[in-house]
């Protein structure tokens, strides 16, 4: 509830542009920080292989009830995640701003291809009661988070990585989300949003 009044009610719309960008050879989807089961029950329905990990236990419980493969697990202590044709990340990356090192390391060494969705427009940025209860909603660790990526900030960060991690991205849109295809380099594929 407190998400989709953040995105204004467009919340589920971040899934289905995700969805809409999976390509049909990705079978075996894993997704981080899930919080969300739009996209497990989206691959239910199409006979994928989903598997989820959150550090939130009511949302890997909430998911495990509806039948889904979903772990109870920090992000930050995995050493290492299961391959899978295709990794989603949505919403959280500003999480771990401060450990991206260890992120790019897991997410590239799991898959070929990364969906990213990122919001680089926030409410939460903003300096007044409902910024405030913003960060505090979308809090993880330790209080409430006021760093968000930006449109210029998460560019900066794609093209300071891409080199270390060895990828390219495409920019497929961007509305309050910026939605980003990540691909090994040397191996480009699209589909159209």
């Amino acid at each position: 509830m407190i998400m989709s009044v953040l995105y204004l009610g467009r919340y589920r719309r971040r899934f289905q542009d995700i969805i809409h960008i999976m390509a049909p050879e990705d079978h075996r989807i894993i997704e981080l920080c899930f919080g969300d089961i739009y996209i497990a029950e989206y691959c239910k329905k199409s006979f994928r292989q989903w598997t989820g990990y959150d550090i939130n236990e009511v949302f890997v419980n909430y998911a495990l009830k509806r039948g889904h493969h979903a772990i109870h697990a920090d992000i930050l202590s995995l050493k290492k995640l299961p391959r899978a044709d295709v990794l989603i990340f949505a919403g959280s990356l500003y999480h771990f701003n401060e450990n991206l090192h260890h992120l790019w390391q897991l997410m590239t060494s799991c898959a070929s291809r990364i969906i990213l969705s990122e919001p680089v427009r926030n409410i939460t940025s903003a300096k007044n009661f409902i910024g405030k209860i913003g960060a505090r909603a979308s809090a993880v660790r330790n209080g409430a988070e006021t760093f968000r990526f930006e449109h210029d900030s998460l560019i900066e960060m794609l093209n300071y990585s891409q080199e270390t991690y060895n990828f390219t991205y495409e920019i497929v849109s961007e509305k309050k989300d910026m939605l980003i295809i990540i691909n090994e380099r040397h191996q480009h594929r699209h589909s159209g949003l």
